[in-house]
């Protein structure tokens, strides 16, 4: 039942990063991540896990220079939670994490506009998205 799940920082409950992981495998741009990795993101950002008991079915993060600037990462929900606004509340969990930040930004997709748009996101003016990867074969 969605009214069970409950929402809390690492700090609050550790978060295991085999059970993050397992979420990764749920989504197509998060497949093929460590536990070592996920270990480290989660230690290096803002986080917030929702528990159905002792199951992580949802997993968000931000980094943050802690005073002006957040970036919202890895908004993930168990499949079989999704529909119950499980990613909106635990984005709003976040959110109360980073409550004094002055600008908290994220990309998105298209269709995902009206998902964020309940917590308070709204499009900015840059048109402009760019990635670089470490392994960019660009010369």
């Amino acid at each position: 039942m969605v009214s069970e799940i409950q929402f809390h920082s690492p700090e609050e409950r550790p978060i295991d990063p085999a059970q993050v992981r397992r979420l990764y495998e749920t989504v197509t741009w998060g497949r093929g991540r460590d536990d070592d990795g996920v270990q480290a993101a989660i230690e290096a950002t803002v986080a917030v896990g929702a528990w159905d008991g002792d199951k992580l079915v949802g997993f968000t993060r931000a980094l943050s220079d802690g005073r002006y600037r957040a970036y919202v990462e890895d908004v993930m929900v168990d499949p079989d939670y999704r529909g119950n606004q499980i990613g909106e509340r635990m984005v709003a969990a976040l959110i109360e994490q980073l409550r004094d930040i002055e600008i908290v930004s994220l990309f998105c997709e298209p269709g995902r506009l009206t998902f964020y748009g309940r917590n308070g996101f709204a499009p900015s003016e840059t048109q402009v998205m760019m990635h670089r990867r470490s392994d960019s074969s660009v010369s």
